[in-house]
């Protein structure tokens, strides 16, 4: 079974979308952190988060002291939030996991370090690609996640539009 890593904007992004449901019918074993859930204050995202976590299909990991002392020795020193860090050190911890990121700083270390790193563009790839997401709702779930905030690259964000038939 493929596994996945969540940080923060992720999983906002996708239920900013409104796409957490169609997320998980991925079938991707799905994990993120208790400090990553910290960090989604909106109560309407983390209302639509948390109904996940309650149903089981994001399992959120706490790390243990032991686990603590070896991630920030080995990622204190790094320039990302404790947050990011947690994640980071799961996915690294987790044989052939994929870091699902937003954050740029978080991405380029998961792949100096050999994680597979995907982000928002991917998962929507996946839902088009599964037959989820029809690609029109998916150009206008997309719009309405960069309007909200979701960081998307430019030419791929167009890519994806002219794609769907946005």
């Amino acid at each position: 079974m493929q596994v996945a890593v969540k940080d923060a904007c992720i999983l906002i992004d996708l239920a900013n979308g409104g796409l957490l449901d169609q997320w998980f019918q991925l079938g991707i074993e799905t994990f993120t952190t208790d400090l990553v859930l910290r960090q989604i204050a909106n109560p309407a995202q983390r209302k639509e988060v948390d109904a996940f976590v309650t149903a089981k299909r994001l399992k959120v990991i706490t790390l243990n002291g032991a686990q603590i002392e070896a991630m920030v020795s080995e990622l204190g020193h790094l320039r990302i939030g404790l947050a990011d860090q947690t994640v980071l050190y799961l996915a690294l911890e987790m044989e052939n996991a994929i870091l699902l990121t937003g954050d740029r700083r978080l991405r380029l270390e998961g792949l100096r370090r050999s994680v597979e790193v995907r982000g928002l563009l991917w998962a929507l790839d996946e839902l088009v690609a599964k037959r989820l997401l029809p690609p029109k709702l998916a150009a206008g779930k997309l719009k309405k996640m960069k309007e909200q905030g979701a960081y998307l690259p430019p030419d791929e964000f167009r890519q994806r539009l002219a794609r769907w038939g946005g």
